[in-house]
């Protein structure tokens, strides 16, 4: 898993495993459709995920092996110049394969996997305007990870996961709710199965105000108990 962001100019994707865990970013123009390579985050890692504003785009959690080490890391991309940098804050919990969604105030990295309690319901935040980070007293409904976040004006979506012992075994179609004007969790929606591993879109892959979205797309992804696993379904939120 890697983390992704964008402007309205180029899309970034950042970190990931190959043979290994990585920190190269690559960037692709949105005119163009080439890669180029952008340089390197200063922690390699994969199970990460990200939020952004117009200006950053910022990348927490994941993991590293061998040997095994789960972090709670946040770097951050400046778009203007495309430096890397650790703005200096990390998450209150290190974990990985954490969903992410985000306002114009906060981003909330949620649920996961930690080295001590395995898959946790943890909410983490980001404050957006001066990069602090804090526990806003609200979890998931149920503790997962391999999720998909997706955000509107009002509302920030963790889609799907899963929660057995390994990557492969159970996946989830919950769908919880980050009220966000007062953080409060909800989970009134499910997927139409469950599926983890899932991709997530809002109408439109370059960064667009969160006021603008009209729809949120989950697709693909794996869900275990059926043969073969993997699914090709397109399940949408219309906010």
């Amino acid at each position: 898993m890697t983390g992704a962001v964008s402007t309205n100019s180029y899309g970034y994707i950042a970190c990931g495993r190959y043979t290994s865990q990585v920190n190269h970013v690559s960037r692709m123009d949105f005119f163009t459709e080439v890669f180029t390579d952008s340089g390197e985050m200063p922690q390699a890692r994969a199970g990460l995920d990200s939020v952004q504003t117009s200006s950053y785009g910022y990348f927490g959690g994941g993991y590293n092996t061998p040997p095994a080490a789960y972090y709670n890391t946040v770097d951050r991309i400046d778009f203007s110049n495309e430096t890397k940098s650790a703005p200096g804050e990390n998450l209150p919990v290190a974990r990985a394969y954490v969903g992410a969604t985000s306002n114009d105030n906060y981003g909330y990295f949620a649920g996961g996997q930690s080295a001590s309690s395995g898959y946790v319901t943890t909410i983490d935040r980001i404050d957006l305007s001066n990069e602090t980070t804090s526990a806003p007293g609200n979890n998931l409904s149920e503790a997962r990870g391999f999720t998909a976040g997706v955000s509107s004006k009002l509302y920030g979506y963790i889609v799907g996961g899963h929660n057995g012992p390994t990557p492969s075994e159970w996946a989830v179609p919950t769908i919880d709710r980050i009220d966000f004007t007062n953080e409060t969790v909800s989970s009134n929606l499910n997927l139409l199965q469950g599926k983890c591993c899932v991709g997530a879109l809002f109408g439109g892959a370059s960064y667009r105000p969160k006021g603008s979205r009209t729809y949120g797309y989950f697709g693909g992804g794996k869900n275990p108990p059926l043969n073969p696993d993997y699914v090709a379904t397109v399940d949408r939120i219309d906010f």
